[in-house]
């Protein structure tokens, strides 16, 4: 079990699974924000901000999907 602490959010969740992935950005814009709501045990903790990724003319849903699990684990103590 590994626990994973969020300070905006003042919470740490044990073994979060993403649940949902959001991104958002503006044609032209630099960097794709991702935002993911976060489950853990029944408990939700919705948009948890996990940084800004590249934005490419080629990212892709899985492209979006390996940047929010990579960026989970900055979060883990």
């Amino acid at each position: 079990m590994a626990t994973y602490k969020f300070d905006n959010h003042n919470v740490e969740l044990i073994d979060p699974i993403i649940t949902k992935i959001k991104s958002s950005f503006s044609i032209g814009d630099q960097y794709v924000n991702v935002s993911a709501i976060l489950n853990s045990n029944g408990n939700k903790l919705y948009w948890v901000d996990l940084g800004q990724m590249p934005n490419t003319d080629t990212w892709g849903d899985d492209d979006l999907q390996a940047f929010a699990l990579e960026s989970l684990e900055i979060f883990k103590v």
